[in-house]
């Protein structure tokens, strides 16, 4: 993009010579500058050199375009362009000018200007050099070649960094720190230390800033792949977590986990989450944590962790629907499941609030981002993080390399990613497509099972929504993935009858959908089960009674060791009473093998729901960042209307000083103004009683109100003449 790069004395001049299209692209790239929005542009200036601003200019700068900005900082004056590239070559230029568009420098006739706020950022040392020296060039560096052997091996030492040297007393130097400090190649900074001047470094540095320049990026590339067979791996894996998801929730339903009073769950419940499902625990983990930023799951009554509403509104989405809603999450979220397990500070456990790090967001769009540049490529994961680490060398930390890793890990969990390479679907999510085209990479789904005669039904691809909820409650799901087996069990069977469905009813729906007709043994089983369920009652008084119109059975019952924590007490030869919770002598009487059902007081069987434990719904957790969101054109568009007026009023202010008057010569001011088509400075009370500075041009004056263009907003707005303090044509 051309940029007007006339002479500036100052930033605000620079800033205020350029082109609005040249200023939304200063905001699009430092969307901190327009919150809140500056008054003119003498405070953007001063907004935009300001040390928190600048942080967050250089946090976007990479490894390259950070050694350019050292060079401009050292190098001695006048700094040109010319000099800049006589030491970093010609791919110096293009940092230039992205310095130039994020106002961290400025032009004033040929020399580049650095703000000093750019300079302070870079630290004391950029570059590894020391303070600026005060000594006679020409001196010194006629000392260098005739220097003391020891001497010269302090100066190798110090050349390269770090410039500084501790000595016993600077009173009492040895002979070489002595000769050195004479002859202006050291500069004492205190009692004990000793550095390098900045100009002899770069002198021994053979005119050179840095020791390797980093104006290449490093290669992370891998394999060379086809995108079908990335997406072909990556959409196994995006169906296998959206099952894992339903699967661990269901269970949680029914055995809600325990909450730690330190917030999160304990290893104990990821153990027995992970047995029951047959899940790694690191992939349980991170599986739980999607559903707690997606407020799938919730803390219940601060004791244990629950499914939400929001869960089944999620489950009744299309699988696409239900993909993009987790992958958004993932993206945005500041917390990393990674980090979860032992540390230093001892355990961190799993939905815990020990794991939010506001870095994360930008590492995984930035990780992501350079997957899709070389898509199909596969990636090496260890170079990637190097790559990172280049993009954004001021964002990188101590374990850094673990976060790419991790990021790597979880995009090949979410389907993200398919054999360490980008899917079409991740891409065109990332990109903000309104279609991913996920939909059509996945297996149709189908309306009919296959039963086999050892009780399992064999779905070929995935059911329908509503058959694949109807057979999850029907039968036990023993695998998942192109093809889903399920089991039909005495268990599960009981779990329907227990959920309101009859076993003709069951018959009926598997003889429906079946393409293979039912086994004997499976049709006498559901029939066999549904004459035994119901015969033994589970109600509720005043306490919990168990009745049997089979006297045998309660005999049984009361003999069974199984039950004796019940505490069973005999009423009568068909009923028994316990003290303990209905619930408790349900699971008790269904784990010793008998077929309890649950009734009402009038003796109605109730259907018992084995999934539908909810907590109340509570937003999901916080997202910590320090990411700015972009600002849209039209935000850009309103700033710089106001911005241009803001410096239209600063300058009609200069020239003309608003003048309080008697309401009769504001009265007159105003109408020559609108006779003459005048732009008019005024000063204005709002509703609170401050006073604002309004640019206007009055349009006509009736009953005390003035209609006018105002500058700031872009509008037609009336005024109160009475609220008007005073008013100064702009000539």
């Amino acid at each position: 993009m051309s940029r007007n790069l006339r002479p500036a004395r100052s930033l605000a001049d620079e800033l205020r010579a350029r082109s609005d299209e040249n200023l939304q692209e200063l905001f699009t790239l430092r969307p901190d500058l327009l919150s809140p929005l500056p008054t003119d542009i003498t405070a953007l200036a001063a907004r935009a050199s300001s040390a928190p601003s600048i942080s967050r200019a250089l946090d976007l700068l990479n490894a390259w375009e950070i050694q350019v900005l050292e060079i401009i900082a050292v190098i001695s004056e006048p700094v040109t362009l010319k000099s800049v590239k006589e030491i970093a070559g010609e791919r110096a230029v293009a940092p230039y000018e992205k310095f130039v568009t994020l106002a961290l420098i400025y032009m004033d006739e040929a020399e580049i200007r650095i703000l000093n706020s750019v300079r302070d950022a870079l630290g004391p040392e950029p570059a590894g050099l020391g303070p600026v020296g005060t000594g006679d060039q020409s001196r010194w560096r006629k000392k260098i070649e005739d220097a003391p052997s020891a001497a010269k091996a302090m100066l190798e030492k110090l050349t390269w960094g770090p410039p500084r040297g501790t000595v016993t007393d600077i009173k009492r130097p040895t002979s070489a720190v002595s000769w050195l400090m004479e002859n202006q190649l050291l500069t004492p900074t205190d009692t004990h230390t000793v550095a390098l001047p900045r100009e002899v470094g770069i002198y021994l540095r053979g005119n050179r800033v840095h020791k390797e320049h980093f104006d290449i990026p490093p290669d992370y590339s891998s394999k060379n792949l086809s995108q079908e067979d990335v997406d072909s791996a990556a959409i196994g894996a995006a169906l296998e977590i959206l099952h894992h998801i339903e699967e661990l929730l269901h269970f949680w339903a029914g055995e809600p986990a325990a909450a730690l009073r330190s917030g999160g769950v304990g290893v104990r419940e990821i153990k027995r989450a992970s047995d029951e499902l047959g899940l790694e625990e690191k992939y349980l983990i991170f599986i739980a944590e999607l559903t707690y930023i997606s407020g799938f799951i919730a803390l219940h009554n601060e004791e244990e962790f629950l499914p939400t509403s929001s869960f089944d509104i999620w489950r009744n989405k299309s699988l696409e629907e239900r993909w993009i809603e987790i992958a958004n999450y993932w993206l945005g979220t500041s917390r990393v499941a990674g980090l979860i397990g032992k540390s230093e500070r001892g355990y961190i456990a799993p939905l815990g609030p020990e794991i939010d790090r506001s870095s994360i967001a930008h590492i995984k769009k930035l990780a992501l981002t350079l997957y899709g540049e070389i898509a199909p490529t596969a990636v090496d994961v260890g170079a990637l993080a190097e790559r990172i680490k280049w993009e954004r060398p001021r964002r990188a930390f101590g374990s850094h390399h673990d976060f790419v890793h991790w990021i790597a890990r979880e995009a090949q969990w979410l389907g993200f990613t398919g054999r360490n390479a980008l899917t079409s679907f991740g891409k065109a999510l990332l990109q903000g497509e309104p279609t991913i085209g996920m939909s059509a990479l996945l297996p149709k789904e189908i309306d009919y099972i296959l039963i086999q005669a050892d009780n399992t039904a064999i779905a070929p691809g995935p059911l329908e929504v509503e058959l694949a909820r109807e057979m999850a409650l029907i039968a036990n799901i023993e695998s998942k993935g192109g093809a889903t087996v399920y089991r039909l069990t005495e268990q599960s069977i009981r779990r329907a009858l227990d959920s309101g469905r009859s076993s003709d009813e069951i018959r009926k729906f598997l003889g429906k959908i079946s393409k293979t007709p039912l086994p004997q043994p499976l049709e006498y089983m559901i029939t066999d089960i549904g004459k035994r369920y119901g015969k033994l009652r589970v109600g509720i008084s005043f306490s919990s009674y168990i009745r049997c119109e089979d006297e045998g059975q309660v005999t049984a019952i009361l003999a069974d060791r199984k039950l004796a924590h019940l505490q069973l007490r005999q009423l009568s030869s068909t009923v028994l009473m316990t003290e303990g919770d209905i619930y408790e002598a349900l699971d008790a009487l269904v784990d010793a093998g008998y077929f309890p059902a649950l009734e009402d007081r009038d003796g109605a069987l109730i259907a018992r729901k084995h999934d539908k434990a909810r907590a109340k719904s509570k937003p999901r957790p916080p997202r910590i960042s320090s990411e700015l969101a972009q600002p849209s054109e039209d935000l850009i568009t309103a700033a710089l209307r106001a911005l241009r007026a803001g410096d239209k009023a600063a300058n009609h202010r200069r020239s003309a000083p608003i003048v309080a008057g008697t309401p009769s010569e504001t009265m007159g001011t105003l109408t020559l103004a609108i006779k003459s088509k005048a732009t008019v400075t005024v000063g204005y009370a709002d509703s609170d009683g401050g006073v604002s500075e309004r640019v206007i041009e009055p349009i006509h004056l009736v009953g005390g109100i003035l209609m006018a263009y105002d500058h700031g907003s872009d509008e037609v707005l009336r005024f109160s003449v009475s609220r008007i303090s005073g008013v100064a044509i702009v000539e």
